[in-house]
This record gives structure tokens, C-alpha cells and sequence, in this order.
């Protein structure tokens, strides 16, 4: 009897993984993406998962022998995947948020920033506004926007001119600088 409540609270496990999992693609599939400037949801979704795999192999195991077997041996097979998976999925570059609100207040536009550099930089911009929902953010534009810098000591913010924005009625916004002029329209739909 006890073996059959853990599989039942193990199948249980499984499926609200999976729903979290279909949230998160539906979300991306309409340009919506949770994230909060302290913690990465996905990576936290991501250590759940191996959690959760790591339980499995322990309560599957029928004997006393296999159980202590995959509890003292799973993380080291569990460890190498999981570290390949973070390096494939997290370990880009870090983007940084910046919260640009509007004259009014009415309006905030998100700027996810992040640069790498070989000889020349190269900055990534996407912009983001927020959902009616707290974690949500809907993505404005469909790929990220590519400036390239040569022997610049400019910040990120300062390449996109994000400090001397200008608002044209609280649904655009334009960035000036010398290496860009780009109007991101926030669409209040």
C-alpha cells in the first residue's frame, strides 16, 4: 500500500511538471515570458525537474540495495546532465533588466540587455512590457535587437541611449544615440 501512494504522489508530480511545462511553451508561443529581476524562474523549474528525477530513481527501486544504491549514486549520473543542460540553457550570456517608465507613469517598458565581446561588442536589446499578471511580460519585439560597437567604453544603456529616451504619448518610445535611432512601440493590446 505504501508503494502504490508514493507512485500515485509520483504520477501526481509528473503531471503538474508537465503542466508547468506546457504553461511555459503555450507563454512563448504568444511572446509571454515570466521572469523577476531576483530569481530565474526557469532555472528554478530546471533544478525541480532533476529533483524530481532524482526521487524517482530512489522510489522506483524495489529493493533496500537499489535504494540506497541510486540515492548515493543518481547525482552522479544526475550531476553530468544536469550541468550539460545548464551550460546549453542558462549559461548565454546574463541579461540585465532595466526599468524604463514613461512621463506619466502610466506605461513601463522593460529593457533586457546583455553584450559579448571578440574584437568588437556586440549588445543584444529586447524589449518587454508588463501583463496584468505580476511575473509575465509580454516580448515587443520578435528578434532581439543587434548593435555592434568598436573600442567603446559605453555601457549597454548608453549605446541604446536608454538614459535620454524620449515618450511620444505614452505608447512609443525612441532611442537616440550615436550608433542608433530605434522607436519601440509598446502595443496596448
Amino acid at each position: 500500500m505504501k508503494y502504490k501512494t508514493k507512485k500515485s504522489t509520483l504520477k501526481v508530480s509528473a503531471i503538474t511538471l508537465l503542466a508547468i511545462d506546457l504553461l511555459f511553451y503555450l507563454l512563448v508561443l504568444n511572446n509571454l515570458y515570466v521572469f523577476s529581476s531576483s530569481v530565474s524562474i526557469y532555472f528554478l523549474v530546471f533544478v525541480i525537474h532533476f529533483v524530481y528525477l532524482y526521487l524517482v530513481l530512489i522510489t522506483v527501486s524495489r529493493t533496500k540495495a537499489s535504494k540506497v544504491f541510486w540515492g548515493v549514486i543518481g547525482p552522479f549520473f544526475l550531476a553530468p546532465i544536469a550541468i550539460v543542460g545548464w551550460f546549453i540553457f542558462f549559461y548565454n550570456d546574463k541579461v540585465d533588466y532595466y526599468y524604463l517608465s514613461s512621463p506619466n507613469s502610466t506605461q513601463k517598458l522593460i529593457i533586457g540587455y546583455s553584450n559579448w565581446s571578440l574584437g568588437e561588442t556586440n549588445h543584444y536589446y529586447d524589449f518587454y512590457r508588463q501583463t496584468g499578471f505580476p511575473l509575465v511580460k509580454k516580448r515587443l519585439n520578435h528578434e532581439s535587437l543587434h548593435v555592434m560597437t568598436r573600442n567603446t567604453d559605453m555601457s549597454d544603456l548608453n549605446v541604446l541611449g536608454a538614459h535620454d529616451a524620449q515618450w511620444e504619448n505614452e505608447k512609443a518610445v525612441t532611442f537616440t544615440s550615436p550608433y542608433l535611432n530605434k522607436e519601440v512601440t509598446l502595443n496596448l493590446k
